[in-house]
């Protein structure tokens, strides 16, 4: 990962506008990187990022939903790693719940040479990478590509093999990012993919866009707002154990909020949709652990707050990241009320400000963990 640098003088500025490669460039302290700096940046700059990805990525959006509203695919296969997987469980989640059409998940692990050639019937794959450079997703595209089926991509790097092989490639739109967490690529690709599937399902641009207005100024609004989570730092400060809860839509933040947590503080940290979570995981609950449990999607709502009130019972300090629904929670994160798709957009930005200052306050840098890289080249 190469690193960007930054000012470390007393009274520096950090602000987005002042991290510029040209204003650090000439830094007169340009050796020494601030811990924290690009990931703060990069959570900062996620607004802006989107309002962007919806002015240059228009064009691209359309013809990616002209493959779905032209080929009428009766199958949509989604291939994706790590984050991005987040990303294809809730591309999963609505695309079942506005186009119908079921959604499937590629493993590529069964793609090797001695494997036979998959088939499917009338699909469209979705690929999904910040860096459409990993070997083994690649694989598993060449491979559902030479089966017959078009690709669609969607990745932060418009010159990458993975948009080369694409039919229609989708640029995120998010620029360079250096901080080994994703943040700002995975949040453009869950809007990516909402627009897509508006589109898709026929909205016009103009019912779109103050949609994604109200998204991005719902995220300043928290952002600007360092009280907002305060509480909720204070909760989970120390914690060694977190367990992330969701349900449809919203499983897609648990699990990548729960990453989020493990990969920037080292700590055990789960994500669950609270179907799931009620059972089996409901076992790693003890007193002390922090159960986050995420209230936004009304859809499935009821379900996350039994498992807040089971996990309560059992000793666990619950967080809640909604609109305030959980009377007996021990700190809360009011989030404004934006249409189903957009909520695990606006709901990861708290958990990814979390996982930050967490670790900063662990004494460790988020932007690089200890082995960790910012591109996994799996073979």
């Amino acid at each position: 990962m190469s690193e960007k640098e930054f000012p470390t003088e007393p009274g520096a500025d950090y602000s987005l506008g002042a991290m510029s490669t040209e204003n650090n460039l000439d830094a007169p302290n340009k050796d020494v990187r601030v811990p924290g700096a690009l990931m703060r940046a990069e959570i900062a700059e996620q607004p802006v990022r989107w309002r962007e990805l919806v002015r240059e990525s228009r064009a691209q959006i359309d013809a990616a939903a002209a493959l779905i509203t032209e080929g009428k695919p009766e199958l949509i296969v989604m291939v994706a790693r790590g984050s991005s997987d987040h990303a294809a469980n809730y591309a999963q989640y609505l695309i079942h719940a506005v186009l119908g059409i079921p959604v499937a998940l590629a493993t590529p692990a069964s793609v090797h040479p001695n494997a036979p050639q998959l088939r499917y019937p009338n699909a469209l794959a979705i690929a999904i990478s910040q860096s459409g450079r990993s070997p083994d997703l690649i694989a598993t595209v060449e491979s559902i590509r030479a089966g017959g089926t078009p690709v669609l991509s969607l990745t932060n790097n418009g010159d990458s093999p993975l948009a080369e092989l694409a039919d229609v490639a989708v640029d995120l739109s998010a620029g360079p990012e250096l901080s080994v967490a994703a943040t700002k690529t995975y949040t453009a690709s869950l809007l990516a993919i909402v627009l897509l599937v508006l589109r898709a399902a026929g909205e016009e641009w103009d019912a779109i866009l103050p949609r994604v207005d109200l998204l991005a100024d719902s995220a300043e609004a928290f952002l600007a707002d360092p009280s907002a989570s305060a509480a909720a730092l204070a909760l989970l400060s120390g914690r060694e154990r977190i367990v992330v809860v969701g349900r449809g839509v919203s499983m897609s933040s648990a699990r990548e909020g729960a990453l989020k947590l493990m990969e920037t503080n080292a700590i055990a940290a789960s994500g669950w949709s609270a179907a799931d979570a009620i059972h089996g995981p409901l076992g790693q609950v003890t007193p002390g652990t922090v159960a986050v449990v995420l209230t936004g999607t009304a859809l499935g709502r009821d379900s996350v707050i039994e498992f807040a009130e089971k996990a309560h019972a059992l000793g666990a300090d619950v967080l809640e990241v909604g609109p305030g629904v959980i009377e007996f929670a021990d700190a809360h994160i009011t989030l404004p009320q934006v249409p189903m798709g957009g909520v695990p957009i606006l709901e990861t930005i708290p958990l990814q400000s979390l996982a930050l200052e967490l670790a900063l306050q662990r004494g460790l840098d988020p932007d690089s963990p200890a082995g960790l890289n910012k591109v996994t080249l799996t073979h």
